[in-house]
């Protein structure tokens, strides 16, 4: 005789069907890699489709924001730090270009070219990394 697997998730189906926490806790682990729709419907004892359904209805918010071209916080986070990395590489190369400027032609571009506004700004950007 075959077995009947029990369902271990705290939240058992009720009368009226699965509830909330059993379905999002199988949805959970299929996109974490823990299970396939096949196995997750073996495992817990319901059907391929129904699974399929919660997935649509519950999936993941990076997934959903893709599919409507938005952008979710990880990627936005991930864009803005690549941005950063290449201001800081063009901010290394103008300081760069500075000081070589300085260095042969003697003029202090810094100081003569600069607003007030830019060496404020500057100053207080030494003052900050040291």
């Amino acid at each position: 005789m075959r077995k009947k697997k029990r369902i271990t998730l705290a939240s058992k189906p009720t009368y009226q069907g699965y509830t909330y926490g059993f379905k999002i806790a199988i949805i959970e682990r299929i996109e974490n890699g823990q299970l396939s729709i096949n196995q997750a419907a073996k495992e817990y004892d319901c059907s391929r489709a129904a699974i399929q359904k919660w997935k649509k209805k519950y999936a993941n918010l990076d997934i959903k924001l893709k599919e409507l071209g938005g952008k979710s916080p990880q990627q936005k986070i991930k864009e803005l730090e690549k941005e950063l990395r290449q201001v800081k590489q063009q901010n290394y190369i103008w300081e760069l270009a500075m000081e070589v400027i300085q260095e042969e032609y003697g003029v202090d571009v810094k100081k003569k070219f600069l607003t007030r506004y830019q060496k404020s700004v500057l100053r207080k950007i030494k003052k900050e990394s040291k």
